[in-house]
């Protein structure tokens, strides 16, 4: 869920990165999330291997599962959550952990959708497509008493 190369994209880059800085410090420089990975299935079955790529965060696991289940509606889609801790080196989001082979995403796209989540938000929006935003839709979690948005 990287930025594309669009004029607009550096300073939404920027921001993000900002947000996600100031997220971890507050932290005392080290952030727990849960990742919504979409696994890709076609893969799994018919092609080398399993893998997985992240289609939302949360900040807790119950939001997580919330993310999770908006996609897992869509019986062909599998979805797993794997917890994170991520950090800062030399300033820069950092994963604490090393990623497993089957994941296939980056400490950018975590950080994109960190900086995503609103002030006082515990979720980001969940991306439901396969291949690259842009291709797919956006769903953002409900409250706990209003129905799910519409997807885009």
């Amino acid at each position: 869920m990287t930025d594309d190369n669009t004029a607009g994209a550096e300073p939404r880059s920027a921001r993000r990165l900002e947000v996600a800085r100031d997220r971890i410090q507050r932290e005392g420089g080290r952030l727990i999330v849960w990742a919504v990975l979409q696994e890709d299935r076609y893969e799994t079955m018919f092609g080398d291997g399993f893998y997985l790529h992240v289609r939302g965060i949360a900040l807790n696991e119950a939001d997580a599962k919330r993310l999770a289940g908006l996609v897992e509606r869509d019986g062909d889609i599998g979805c797993h959550i794997r917890l994170y801790e991520i950090g800062l080196e030399d300033g820069t989001p950092a994963f604490l952990a090393p990623l497993k082979p089957e994941e296939e995403f980056k400490i950018g796209d975590i950080v994109a959708l960190l900086g995503e989540i609103a002030p006082g938000a515990t979720a980001s929006k969940l991306y439901t497509g396969t291949g690259y935003p842009g291709s797919g839709r956006f769903v953002s979690l409900p409250s706990q008493d209003e129905p799910p948005s519409p997807p885009r």
